[in-house]
């Protein structure tokens, strides 16, 4: 496993290793495991995590855009997944302050009948 603070490979793409410390927490494996981590963090811990993506979104949202879905290094998928991190905690913190919906059906009783890897090639489908 890469490990950044001894200098081995790094854990994010340069220009972002202000985001280190989220890697562990918030790259997740896939969408069912985001929905998980929404219905189960505290409120609190979202909007912390919330907060120190946002500023970094708009410069990772062009970085990845330079980079092909399917081609990205390790680094780079890690930079993607913490955005689609940030894109399922957005509502809970923008919208209803909590991570599970007011109102709303209970979103475990959604099944996926296909799960679609993060980093599938642009044009393939799973």
């Amino acid at each position: 496993m890469p490990k950044s603070a001894r200098g081995d490979v790094p854990l994010l793409p340069k220009g972002f290793k202000r985001l280190t410390p989220l890697v562990a927490d918030w790259v997740l494996a896939d969408s069912r495991a985001r929905l998980e981590k929404r219905l189960t963090t505290p409120p609190a811990e979202i909007r912390a995590f919330y907060d120190q993506m946002l500023g970094f979104a708009p410069k990772a949202l062009a970085y990845l855009a330079q980079r092909q879905l399917g081609e990205l290094d390790a680094a780079e998928e890690r930079l993607l997944k913490l955005l689609l991190s940030l894109a399922e905690m957005g509502p809970a913190v923008e919208w209803y302050g909590t991570g599970e919906y007011p109102d709303g059906f209970d979103a475990r009783r959604f099944r996926l009948i296909e799960q679609m890897p993060d980093n599938a090639p642009q044009g393939v489908s799973a």
